[in-house]
């Protein structure tokens, strides 16, 4: 009869011919084996894991649930400096679409950054409450953050999609990029399908774009401006007169991903090319100072010129005729993985080469 040995664990073998003790050192020999090479295994798997994305999002990532807590740390590093405010609220939830506004009296030259329009990309969240935090925290220490905040005034959105953020941020769905609007009437959330694409709804092109169904993820709403999160953007835009928008992005496809994307163009218009020929300069700088987070090279524009979507960019430059580029955060990797849920350690060095970035970009830009 076979013989397995006293407290061998699941998988191990049986043997015949051999006395009781060479048995149980077999066996014990055999497991440990065994044993080792499943840890190794496990272990194997773990860093093959981080070497792609990370979900749900680890330690070190700032949740919804905790913006208005750093925001707010944000603030009270220099209340003279940075004023904390609310723009406005989600459609669904009624959450808080909070912004950072930091500059001194006299800087009269008005610059609006927001991290995120799609819950799932959050690296933009995190590196604009990074880039908030450089400039309350250096303003007195570092000359060229004093320099830069004498002449800009920084409005800091880390989101408008607080929604599509949380869920993300609980785990409970990796790519919810909508806002949760119920647009399939049902009376509740269908995580996977609900909500508008809150940066195909700015009142710009929005006819031109192409008419797919709510449970599609690019869906453009009902109407231009139909969500109250864009209607909040537009406000501020309408009672801020801004010089420059930076809009932060991910392509979890990897498709779009380490590029600059400029808005449409009207070629006839003379005026308005130069002004994109100007806007093209400031990306081109941009890019040429950020590194791809895992292939060679820098960052580059995308193609040019833009789609005639409803896009924040869009918006901003054919309505308001400010300066707005859109900039996708997040790279593909050796395997051919777009990485914008990247390890937290990873998810820092992003944000350090991008604040870096944004320090050259606007010292370069001061008139005085």
């Amino acid at each position: 009869m076979p013989v397995r040995a006293a407290g061998s664990g699941p998988g191990c073998k049986s043997i015949d011919g051999f006395s009781p003790v060479a048995k149980m050192v077999f066996m014990y020999r055999y497991c440990r084996v065994r044993f080792g090479l499943l840890i190794f295994a496990a272990l194997a798997s773990a860093c093959a894991v981080n070497r792609g994305n990370v979900f749900p999002l680890p330690r070190g990532y700032l949740l919804e649930s905790e913006v208005f807590a750093a925001a707010k740390a944000i603030q009270d590093i220099d209340p003279g400096l940075v004023r904390l405010n609310i723009i406005g609220f989600s459609g669904t939830e009624n959450l808080p679409l909070y912004a950072l506004e930091i500059g001194r009296a006299e800087a009269s030259r008005n610059v609006l950054i927001i991290g995120q329009h799609h819950g799932n990309e959050v690296l933009g969240v995190d590196l604009v409450m990074a880039w908030a935090n450089e400039l309350a925290r250096k303003s007195a220490s570092d000359k060229r953050i004093d320099a830069i905040l004498d002449e800009f005034r920084f409005w800091i959105v880390p989101t408008i999609n607080p929604e599509g953020y949380r869920v993300v941020s609980r785990g409970l769905f990796q790519n919810k990029r909508k806002n949760n609007r119920d647009t399939d009437g049902n009376g509740r959330l269908d995580v996977h399908t609900d909500g508008v694409d809150l940066n195909r709804n700015y009142p710009v092109f929005w006819d031109e774009d192409r008419v797919l169904p709510p449970s599609h993820h690019n869906y453009k709403g009902s109407a231009p401006a139909s969500e109250p999160e864009v209607k909040a953007v537009i406000a501020l835009a309408q009672k801020t007169r801004f010089e420059l928008a930076i809009f932060y992005h991910s392509s979890p496809t990897g498709a779009l991903a380490e590029k600059i994307f400029l808005p449409s163009l009207n070629p006839g218009n003379a005026r308005q090319k130069a002004r994109y020929d100007s806007l093209q300069a400031i990306s081109q700088s941009y890019a040429d100072d950020i590194k791809k987070d895992y292939l060679k090279g820098n960052y580059e524009l995308g193609t040019m010129p833009g789609t005639r979507i409803g896009t924040a960019r869009n918006y901003f430059f054919h309505i308001q005729e400010t300066a707005a580029f859109l900039v996708e955060i997040g790279g593909v990797n050796k395997d051919g993985i777009s990485v914008i849920h990247p390890p937290a350690k990873k998810k820092d060095q992003i944000m350090a080469r991008h604040v870096k970035a944004l320090r050259k970009l606007f010292y370069s830009g001061l008139r005085s």
